[in-house]
């Protein structure tokens, strides 16, 4: 559930430096992070609402920072090269006291909010994304009270923290939290997320799904920094309480389905990497450029180069026609990553990965039909080729799941994926693999600097890149008998076909 992601995947990077470069750079490692979990179900406000708008005068500040914390401001003002405009309170509380504010009593729901989160669990097994009798309240919970150190409102601008010492995971949680509040002065990040969810369509939802992994990618920047700067004792110091953490929120949460663990993990990793391939490409000064024009897809968190490089877009579809009387629960983008967890469940992570990178545009609807949560997922490819790949890997998914719960038609240039909700005691046929399908992607996104590193230029380290995690093991890009002349082998191609 909670990985060292970045470790490993710094590690595939050195790897290359080594094979393809005489002297590598020093061993840079990524700190293990327990991950500030955030339920997806952003319409069930006693569960989710933490990014709330802000009153019409704003919260009140205090005058000065709380002493405790004031290295911590100076360490992120320093390393983002922006300044906060005033202080926020810092709330250091009790264990008991801070799971309340993460967690939601049942008790405390409403009908309809109770409606509504029997809706979702019945669309997410309709996406293949759960199965058997799911409680999604419980499932959050587990999450949040057993993994969330520290959280800023964007509502009252406060950070608060669970615990009154100042251990150094607290410490690291700080530097991530504090990251945000000078983002949310700076940039007015409430206000932003505020304009999205207001818009309500499909194209909003995917651009705040964009900003958010730019947002929670950045404070994870910035606290791998905080880490870089301590002594190697405070260092193994703070790995050895966070991996006790981690090891806490993996028993607190053991019977969380991987894929919501995944689902909620990827901003933070997507958006770290996104900002990784930035700064190579523009220095330091590229952060602040994509908060002011942001990544607007989850296909450029799955490979920022469409971005960075490409400025690629995207197409806008209309949302899909319902059948005669249906009212739709839930709409907007499902976005490149909602497939590539969709597929992935049901075919090999490189499959799934294939036929995500043709994404172009799709647009969701959930709805009610006869007591049964349902979807219609409408996609467009960006080539026909592309489409035809999708088609495919979407009729392997229907023909693996429950008997006549999906069908996939092509209409024209758009496939049109219906799906129903199976029931809770369908047979299951996930595999459990979500994690290992993102985790290829970000393979994939670091593969290519440390391939940019060693001399190629960005075309040739994107598609050796990509060769490199379809042709070897994630065993072998973990450095376990992996030969320079294997790398140079698969890369080779590549260089060849950018020469053309």
């Amino acid at each position: 559930m909670v990985t060292d992601v970045h470790g490993a995947l710094v590690a595939q990077v050195e790897l290359l430096d080594h094979l393809l470069t005489p002297d590598p750079p020093p061993r840079r490692r990524w700190p293990l992070l327990v991950l500030a979990l955030v339920l997806v179900l952003g319409t069930v406000g006693a569960v989710a609402a933490l990014r709330l708008t802000r009153g019409p005068e704003g919260p009140p500040h205090p005058a000065r920072w709380d002493a405790r914390v004031q290295k911590y401001v100076d360490f992120v003002e320093k390393r983002r090269d922006l300044r906060f405009e005033h202080p926020v309170y810092v709330d250091f509380l009790p264990d008991a006291e801070f799971t309340d504010l993460v967690t939601a009593d049942r008790d405390d729901l409403g009908d309809d909010q109770v409606q509504e989160l029997t809706a979702y669990t019945g669309m997410f097994r309709a996406l293949g994304l759960l199965e058997g009798d799911v409680d999604l309240l419980e499932e959050a919970n587990q999450l949040r009270g057993s993994a969330v150190i520290g959280f800023y409102s964007y509502d009252d601008e406060r950070l608060r923290i669970r615990g009154t010492e100042l251990t150094p995971a607290v410490e690291s949680t700080l530097v991530h939290e504090l990251t945000h509040a000078l983002q949310d002065q700076t940039f007015d990040l409430a206000r932003r997320f505020a304009e999205l969810a207001e818009a309500d369509d499909a194209d909003s939802s995917a651009a705040s799904d964009g900003f958010d992994a730019l947002v929670e990618g950045d404070a994870r920047r910035v606290e791998g920094m905080w880490r870089d700067h301590l002594s190697e004792a405070d260092r193994a110091a703070l790995d050895k309480e966070q991996k006790k953490a981690a090891k806490g929120a993996r028993a607190g949460a053991a019977d969380v389905p991987e894929v919501l663990s995944t689902m909620l993990a990827a901003p933070y990793d997507l958006g770290q990497a996104l900002l990784a391939v930035a700064v190579e490409q523009g220095g330091q000064s590229a952060v602040d450029d994509l908060f002011r024009s942001p990544p607007r897809t989850e296909e450029q968190q799955l490979d920022p180069w469409t971005l960075v490089a490409d400025h690629q877009g995207y197409l806008s579809v209309p949302e899909p026609d319902l059948p005669a009387g249906q009212e739709t629960f839930e709409d907007g983008a499902f976005g490149a990553l909602g497939w590539l967890l969709l597929l992935s469940e049901r075919m090999p992570a490189q499959r799934a990965l294939t036929a995500v990178d043709g994404w172009g545009g799709d647009a969701l609807a959930a709805y009610d039909q006869d007591g049964t949560s349902c979807v219609t997922i409408d996609f467009r490819a960006d080539t026909a080729a592309d489409l035809a790949q999708m088609q495919r890997a979407l009729q392997t998914w229907v023909a693996k799941g429950p008997r006549e719960a999906a069908s996939v038609e092509r209409e024209d240039q758009t496939l049109v994926l219906r799906s129903c909700d199976p029931g809770a005691d369908a047979a299951p046929v996930a595999s459990g693999t979500s994690a290992d399908a993102v985790g290829l992607a970000l393979t994939r996104t670091y593969l290519s600097l440390g391939l940019l590193r060693s001399g190629l230029d960005v075309a040739t380290a994107r598609c050796g890149a990509d060769r490199m995690v379809r042709t070897f093991s994630p065993a072998q890009l973990r450095g376990d008998g992996l030969a320079p002349e294997q790398v140079r082998r698969v890369v080779l191609p590549c260089r060849d076909r950018t020469r053309a």
